[in-house]
């Protein structure tokens, strides 16, 4: 009875860490969120945009995939996500000497 009850536990924390989306914030030099920031996955058709408040989520992150940033104004840059990143991610971005 036990074991089950382990089993049970281990299959309900990995529905629930599987369920939870990684989090990706970009903020500016002065510490303010950036809307509309553009993340693309690199050899992959995976976009998605930061909202009002910096924050674009990737619901599953498959081991290890490299994600450009990048917003109008501003330097891109490239950063690597891997399935063993659990803790949500702050990105800054400078803007471009243009």
């Amino acid at each position: 009875m036990k074991l089950q009850l382990t089993a049970i536990f281990l299959f309900i924390t990995a529905l629930a860490s599987a369920n939870n989306p990684l989090k990706i914030k970009v903020l500016d030099e002065n510490k303010e969120p950036l809307t509309g920031v553009k993340i693309t996955a690199v050899e992959e058709a995976v976009t998605l945009f930061t909202d009002f408040d910096g924050v674009g989520e990737l619901s599953q992150v498959q081991s290890p995939k490299v994600y450009r940033v990048e917003y109008a104004g501003y330097e891109s840059g490239y950063i690597k996500i891997t399935a063993s990143d659990k803790e949500d991610i702050k990105i800054t971005l400078r803007k471009s000497g243009l």
